[in-house]
């Protein structure tokens, strides 16, 4: 796995207003927990953004402490604005070399399935999966080909390929991917003929109405 190095800074005040000025300052609230302690962070958003969209959410990344201090780290979590999309916060989460580490990995679909181009519709019903190894181990994502899939056929964590170093913690008979059928919705002939004949038979009713009104006013 690609491991890089980032740049942060630790900060001394906390809170919602030190927060907020860290964002107007155009940096990123963090926090790192760690096997030696917890430390409270900031981080530059252009430094953050470039590196993240470089290597992704579960990869390496070793944190500069103020050019003092080192910390391999994952990003364990992140909190975004739901309508600009920016990060608000970030939590890391320290390793040690050589300790079992659990994480999650990103699941990556590729190929258009055969039963889509038959009218299937692709389904993904888990995008990541929680595995536990050594932090070295750690790959990018879990590929998963679907190319060959027919209606109707469907992947579940048990059937995913993963490398011997690594074990599933999430529940094995969950779905990953599946070609599900479309739905439509039929109307039964004989319920399509009552209406007609429903319709029908308030034209006729309005037909005659309008007919009786004209008579009345003949006479």
């Amino acid at each position: 796995m690609e491991k890089k190095i980032l740049d942060i800074q630790i900060r001394e005040n906390t809170g919602k207003e030190a927060a907020q000025k860290i964002r107007r300052g155009g940096s990123i609230p963090a926090v790192l927990y760690g096997h030696k302690g917890n430390k409270i962070l900031s981080v530059e958003e252009k430094v953050f953004k470039k590196l993240f969209e470089d290597i992704g959410e579960h990869s390496i990344v070793t944190l500069n402490i103020d050019g003092k201090e080192k910390a391999e780290v994952i990003v364990k979590d992140f909190q975004q604005d739901p309508v600009s999309r920016k990060i608000l916060h970030i939590d890391f989460l320290e390793f040690e070399r050589g300790k079992l580490l659990k994480t999650e990995i990103p699941v990556k679909v590729s190929g258009t399935p055969v039963g889509v181009k038959k009218g299937g519709i692709l389904e993904v019903f888990l995008r990541d999966i929680e595995i536990e190894c050594l932090p070295k181990d750690i790959p990018d994502a879990i590929a998963v080909d679907v190319t060959d899939f027919e209606v109707g056929d469907s992947l579940h964590v048990k059937d995913l390929q993963v490398d011997k170093k690594l074990k599933v913690l999430s529940n094995p008979e969950q779905v990953v991917v599946a070609i599900g059928t479309p739905t439509k919705v039929e109307v039964p002939v004989a319920a399509e003929a009552e209406a007609v004949t429903e319709e029908g038979e308030a034209l006729e009713e309005k037909v005659e109405g309008t007919a009786e009104e004209g008579e009345s006013v003949e006479s």
